[in-house]
This record gives C-alpha cells, structure tokens and sequence, in this order.
C-alpha cells in the first residue's frame, strides 16, 4: 500500500489543488530569495504547499471534515446529557426538600 493511500486518497482537488502549487511555487522562491531564518521557514511553507497540491492530500483538511462529520453525534451526546442533568435534578428535589423539612 503506497503512502497516498495510507493517507486516505485526494481530498484537495481541482482550483485548490492548483492554488496550492502556485502558490506554494511562489512562496517558496520568495523565501529562497529573501535568505536567513524567516526565508528558510517561508520556502519551508512554499514546499509544504508545493507537497499538498501534487499528491492532493490535505491532512489538516482531513482533520477538519473528520471533526465536521462528528457534529452531529456531539449534538446528540449534548442533548442526552441535558436530558439526563434534568432527571437528576427532578430526583435530588424530594431528597433535597425531605432533608431541609427535618433539619
């Protein structure tokens, strides 16, 4: 199995895949051209872009759809435990009221 499969197929496409390598080109020349730390670091990024644009894989972006596509289960889990907080309120109330009444 080759690394690109690994990493779950192409999830950058088209104006985006393209996007990137021009960009990732451009700032990585730039970098190159400028020298010292904050050059190497900006064509570091360059090539980091140059890389996600070629091979279409974004793991980052990856990342955020996994976390979008789970939305809906946190939302259901925040329902329940609400659901749940309001039950055990209504059961500690008679508790709560039986305990002052015979103090």
């Amino acid at each position: 199995m080759s690394t690109f499969e690994k990493q779950g197929g192409s999830n950058v496409q088209g104006w985006e895949r393209a996007l990137s390598i021009g960009s990732g080109i451009a700032m990585a020349r730039g970098g190159l051209k400028r020298g010292g730390v904050i050059g190497l670091a900006r064509a570091a990024f360059g090539g980091l872009l140059v890389a996600r644009g070629l091979s279409g894989h974004c793991k980052l972006k990856g990342l955020m759809e996994d976390a979008r596509s789970m939305r809906p289960d946190v939302d259901s889990i925040a329902e329940k435990v609400t659901r749940l907080e309001g039950e055990i309120a209504d059961r500690v109330k008679p508790v709560v009221k039986q305990v002052r009444d015979s103090v």
